[in-house]
């Protein structure tokens, strides 16, 4: 069974999409583009904002971190929007009464810690990773690395949990086990371990 959970943080534990894109729809929208809500969703969750953000600066000739500058700023307006799915903090809570280990593992900066400690959820993590840390971004498996060593977790105990294909790889790279939220429908992880429908259905990898 497992024992150490490493979450991705939006649409993994935080139903923060729904923000996320209307800042990141409206940048496109001021800079002479167009793309419609549900093609930017799909387009993002298969690879990353940071990925779409490059590919769009070439496009109107602003550089990326010019445009991920202008994106932040923007999200920020929908802080206050940011939920988490009704089933994700038991779940949180759940595990570590199972005796497991959560770990938070977001592109986020200090922004994530906040919003968990308004919930009165940060207590439930062992620690984690967010973009303060400046580390290489998932696929890459620095992070996961990182967590591992920094808490000495047994990689064969360890899953990584997140909503999209980019959290499933940074795990498979790191040699943890993964574990896949369908969310949206998508099937988009069928190299993951396992592939849960529901946040329910993790408990359960975890019980001893």
């Amino acid at each position: 069974m497992l024992v150490n959970a490493i979450w991705d943080f939006d649409g993994m534990l935080y139903d923060s999409y729904p923000g996320m894109m209307k800042a990141l729809r409206s940048l496109v929208l001021d800079n002479g583009g167009q793309i419609e809500p549900d093609a930017l969703y799909r387009l993002v969750k298969k690879t990353s904002i940071k990925k779409f953000l490059t590919d769009f600066g070439s496009k109107v000739g602003r550089s990326v971190d010019e445009l991920e500058a202008d994106y932040h700023h923007r999200a920020r307006a929908y802080l206050h929007d940011i939920h988490p799915y009704p089933a994700a903090l038991p779940v949180l809570r759940a595990i570590k009464d199972q005796g497991g280990n959560n770990l938070l593992l977001t592109h986020r900066d200090h922004s994530a810690w906040q919003i968990l400690a308004n919930d009165h959820v940060d207590t439930l993590f062992l620690g984690g990773v967010d973009s303060d840390l400046n580390l290489p971004r998932k696929p890459a498996p620095h992070a996961i690395q990182y967590l591992l060593d920094r808490f000495q977790l047994n990689p064969a105990f360890t899953a990584m949990i997140g909503d999209r294909s980019l959290d499933i790889d940074a795990g498979v790279n790191a040699g943890v086990k993964t574990i896949y939220f369908n969310v949206d429908g998508l099937n988009a992880a069928p190299q993951a371990d396992f592939k849960v429908d529901t946040l329910e259905e993790i408990p359960p990898l975890f019980r001893k």
